[in-house]
């Protein structure tokens, strides 16, 4: 038995190869839809994939199914419970399927999605009973999937049956088997998921809360209480997936533009992402443009501010830096990349075009200003309503960045001098972009955010 996990950074999905060594059989669990790794493995390994298949239809990421039973014909397995309509196969509660001489067993664990299906895996050389669970959203590392994905009506609804999920399903399975989750913390799939690679069914009874309920009613106000809100374009993925996303192979490549172009394409339509550092956006960017830095938090923050129905542009540090940057906007449905800003921010300067700046302030000089709404600086604070609440510079306002990107607007007049803050400096830099665009003029960055201000051991309030 072979179990290969193939984890995506920023999105904090995993996707999972099941093999039979002996046989070169495989499956895979989940896949992302850039498959290139998981084709190299098998290679590698001598293996095949004789069987794709998908947990739920997921509002996430884009489905990876496709393209991989394109690149090896393998069939796609999907939830007779409302899975896709474009898959080859829809597999039943307790239907087995063959990886080699081990089977992957279905099993039916609604609450997240209605139609979610977890997949139990047996080995004959380890016995009889299951010896992992490969859980997707259901379960993950002392958590349990959110219910709230598909609106306010189907929500208690489908914490009913996490419920049932939880006590008549996974808690009835062996403490010794392996779980192996599609999400590790980092994911919004959940309330607060853990680290761990994987866990196992006797640790989840013993110390998940999702466990502890006494009852239905307990269980549905646990698992809601303090629920941050769903990224707003999981709708969007969830149509996606669920129609059937175009192959990679359909979509235009996006290719270096020179600044007039970009500049033309910008007046049509075209969203201008600068994907730069945050000290490099403050310093200079072309009007106009929203702040999104390549790294963890990129696909996240494009998933959050950039309209589905645009083209992109991007502007990168480095012109190689694209065709990665195109790939992880690709992983969440943004195929509409037109291309990036050749030679960069050099070129543009070289060209004589106009040029915006976003102002940067320390810490130190931060702590200096009276602050509050009655002083000439308000600190606007853009984490979350939660980390607001851990710790929070005194007299600050706290709007999250999230909710900027869906068109809440700070309680001030747009000439109001605001000093924008975040954890580190990246999130108020994508904030102070998108008030830009609003209107808001006098904008400050905070560099370093909250970190650099507890690290500084000036006073916060709680």
């Amino acid at each position: 038995m072979m179990v290969e996990r193939f984890f995506t950074p920023g999105l904090a999905q995993v996707a999972y190869l099941v093999a039979d060594e002996a046989t070169g059989d495989a499956a895979l669990i989940d896949p992302r839809r850039d498959v290139d790794e998981y084709m190299a493995c098998t290679r590698e390994r001598g293996l095949t994939i004789t069987a794709i298949l998908e947990t739920h239809i997921h509002a996430d990421f884009v489905s990876g199914a496709r393209e991989l039973a394109a690149a090896t014909k393998a069939p796609i397995f999907v939830s007779a419970y409302g899975g896709p309509a474009w898959a080859d196969h829809m597999l039943q509660d307790g239907e087995e399927l063959p990886v080699g001489r081990q089977l992957l067993r279905s099993l039916g664990t609604p609450g997240h999605t209605p139609e979610h299906l977890s997949y139990l895996l047996i080995d004959p050389d380890q016995g009889a009973g299951p010896v992992a669970l490969f859980s997707g959203d259901a379960l993950f590392a002392g958590e349990v999937g959110r219910p709230d994905l598909l609106g306010a009506e189907a929500t208690k609804r489908l914490a009913g049956q996490l419920y049932h999920t939880v006590v008549d399903r996974l808690s009835r399975l062996d403490d010794a088997v392996v779980v192996y989750p599609g999400h590790t913390a980092g994911s919004a799939c959940g309330k607060k998921i853990g680290d761990a690679p994987r866990t196992s069914i006797g640790h989840e009874k013993r110390f998940n809360y999702a466990f502890q309920a006494r009852s239905k009613e307990s269980f549905v106000l646990m698992v809601l209480a303090g629920m941050p809100a769903p990224p707003t374009y999981y709708p969007v993925l969830k149509g996606i997936n669920a129609a059937g996303p175009p192959l990679l192979a359909t979509l235009p490549p996006g290719e270096g533009l020179e600044p007039g172009e970009v500049r033309a394409r910008q007046a049509a339509g075209a969203l201008v992402i600068d994907s730069r550092t945050p000290a490099d956006f403050g310093t200079a960017h072309l009007p106009g443009a929203l702040f999104a830095g390549l790294g963890a938090s990129f696909t996240t923050w494009m998933g959050w501010i950039a309209p589905f129905e645009r083209d992109v542009i991007l502007v990168l540090s480095d012109d190689a830096q694209h065709p990665a940057a195109r790939t992880e906007l690709r992983r969440i449905g943004l195929d509409r990349v037109g291309g990036y800003l050749q030679g960069g921010m050099e070129r543009w300067r070289g060209a004589g075009l106009p040029l915006e700046a976003l102002p940067g302030m320390t810490v130190a000089a931060l702590a200096k200003e009276s602050l509050g709404t009655g002083g000439a600086l308000t600190v606007l604070d853009v984490r979350s309503p939660d980390e607001w609440r851990e710790a929070h510079i005194p007299g600050s306002i706290n709007l999250f960045a999230g909710d900027i990107a869906q068109g809440a607007e700070p309680a001030f007049p747009r000439e109001a001098r605001l000093a924008v803050m975040c954890g580190s400096g990246y999130r108020s830099s994508v904030a102070a972009s998108l008030l830009r665009q609003h209107g808001w003029s006098n904008l400050i960055n905070v560099e370093g955010g909250m970190a650099a201000w507890s690290e500084a051991d000036y006073p916060v309030a709680h």
